[in-house]
């Protein structure tokens, strides 16, 4: 009987090795950066250091931490916010989180939002590259959301489009932005797509993309593009008062989650 329950034990373990990192890789845990806590994620810590943001106590969903970002008008729109943090390469990713345009943002002719990348994203006007491309959110002139994406098919140099049809963000309102990128699998075929959400309703979708030419780990998901300023690269990008001098405008950001399909 002894022996049984020995062996019963040796089983069990078994089965807790050889099960445990199969569960773990199937079903990967989402990043989340809430800003609430002393210490953060290796992503959120990277956003949380750049120069024009600053956590704001109080600010976010149900008075929670947010981060506010700060837009500095200046001639080629407002200062650049830009960090691209690694994350777990994947094939497939959401990316989601929470903003509040600051009352009397001035959203000019447009500006950059948050996306997805590969290990060398592809953005800015650049050619693209058989492992590069690049998936990212835009804010529109009227307050609306479009997309802007790279792709090796696109239509022109600086990236193709969609506008979310009858949706404007309201400064002063928080509204919730998911973003989900599934990569094109193989390389050879034109079925990667993007998807955007807001606020419980779906409104872009993105079909039959080739991001990539090459199946690489390079060229997978692995970087969140927290991309967020005015422009454009000229003085009719940015924010400004009422005598036409620049100004700064800001937005707050809460509970940015990234959740990988591997």
């Amino acid at each position: 009987m002894n022996k049984r329950w020995v062996a019963l034990a040796i089983l069990l373990l078994l089965v807790v090795f050889v099960w445990q990192p199969w569960s773990s890789k199937s079903s990967p845990d989402a990043e989340i950066e809430t800003f609430d806590s002393a210490s953060f994620s290796s992503q959120g810590q990277a956003i949380v250091d750049h120069s024009f943001t600053h956590l704001a106590p109080d600010e976010g969903v149900e008075n929670s931490t947010a981060l506010r970002v700060d837009y500095e008008g200046y001639e080629r729109g407002s200062r650049r916010v830009v960090v691209s943090p690694r994350i777990t390469p994947a094939l497939e990713y959401e990316l989601s989180f929470w903003v509040r345009f600051c009352e009397g943002f001035d959203f000019v002719r447009g500006g950059k939002l948050h996306g997805l990348g590969p290990a060398k994203p592809v953005a800015g006007g650049n050619a693209i590259t058989p492992e590069g491309w690049s998936a990212r959110l835009m804010f529109r002139r009227d307050g609306g959301l479009q997309t802007y994406v790279y792709h090796q098919g696109m239509a022109g140099r600086y990236g193709d489009t969609q506008i979310a049809q009858d949706f404007v963000f309201v400064p002063g309102q928080y509204h919730y932005v998911e973003m989900q990128v599934a990569l094109n699998e193989p390389s050879s075929e034109s079925n990667g797509r993007v998807s955007v959400t807001v606020d419980g309703r779906h409104v872009i979708d993105h079909t039959g993309l080739r991001f990539r030419a090459e199946a690489t780990e390079a060229s997978q998901i692995q970087r969140l593009l927290f991309s967020t300023f005015h422009g454009g690269s000229s003085p009719q990008w940015a924010p400004r008062n009422e005598d036409g001098s620049y100004k700064t405008d800001c937005a707050y950001f809460d509970t940015i989650a990234l959740t990988p399909s591997l």
